[in-house]
């Protein structure tokens, strides 16, 4: 049975949502492109500091002047965390301004399936359905079993992603560097929470410990993705026992889930 719409063809509206898919991704392409050009600049110490971030919010360079290392190691260490703070900061608000112009473009179409459009839709078929329901032949009541887990599970997955959310927000990384001698902390956006520079560290060149600075902050970064990563494996086997989530279910999960900086990669 052929199902219609009243007000135009199925085939035009296929047509109409086909060339609206299309230019949505000629639109995110153009974003991505132009994020992954983002940078943030950001500095402490009267200038002594600077860092610069990239439009995902992943600090590329750690910039020290050789004078910074006459500060105290708790006062380098705070002003280290205000200048790479301010560089996400800065990279992540010309990342939403981009992602917002998106957004404005994509909401601006026309959209072809509307409420009416989807309820009509949902109607004719639940009345095709009920009109050949005999045709499912002795399994029928399977299927509705089957149906009834699927909704099931649908709900303790929605209500879980409500609850795993807020924990995986509460998760922090921490990386450690130089020996021990420089810890950094991030949430698990990326963000950095806090760096500390022991005492020892300061007799490093200052090139040297900002490379350290550096690789510490990769390693929070890593550890928080890590932990998060294992609380969403983790409860996709309690959602489904039984059933096996490899790498590539738990990535899908995971990139629904954990949308740093609320950007595309």
């Amino acid at each position: 049975m052929s199902l219609s719409f009243p007000g135009g063809s199925d085939l035009e509206l296929l047509e109409q949502m086909i060339r609206q898919a299309e230019d949505v991704m000629r639109g995110l392409a153009d974003v991505q492109a132009e994020i992954r050009q983002v940078t943030g600049e950001g500095e402490g110490g009267d200038g002594l500091v600077r860092a610069r971030a990239d439009g995902r919010g992943q600090v590329t360079a750690i910039t020290l002047d050789p004078r910074v290392m006459r500060l105290d190691a708790a006062v380098l260490s705070a002003e280290v965390t205000r200048a790479i703070r301010a560089a996400q900061d800065a990279a992540k608000e010309r990342t939403d301004e981009l992602v917002a112009a998106a957004q404005s473009r994509v909401t601006g179409l026309a959209a072809p399936l509307d409420e009416t459009f989807v309820r009509y839709r949902f109607d004719q078929l639940a009345q095709e359905l009920d009109a050949g329901a005999d045709a499912f032949g002795p399994h029928s009541a399977d299927r509705a079993d089957d149906l009834e887990q699927d909704a099931e599970r649908a709900a303790q997955i929605e209500a879980w992603l409500e609850e795993g959310q807020r924990e995986i927000e509460a998760v922090t990384g921490h990386g450690r560097a130089a020996d021990g001698r420089i810890e950094v902390v991030t949430t698990v956006y990326g963000q950095v929470r806090e760096v500390v520079i022991e005492p020892r560290a300061m007799r490093l060149p200052s090139r040297t410990l900002a490379e350290e600075l550096l690789l510490a902050l990769g390693r929070a970064q890593q550890d928080a993705e890590r932990q998060s990563r294992q609380m969403v494996s983790d409860a996709l086997r309690e959602l489904a026992p039984g059933e096996s989530f490899g790498p590539d279910a738990v990535d899908e999960w995971f990139g629904g889930v954990l949308k740093p900086f609320e950007r595309p990669d």
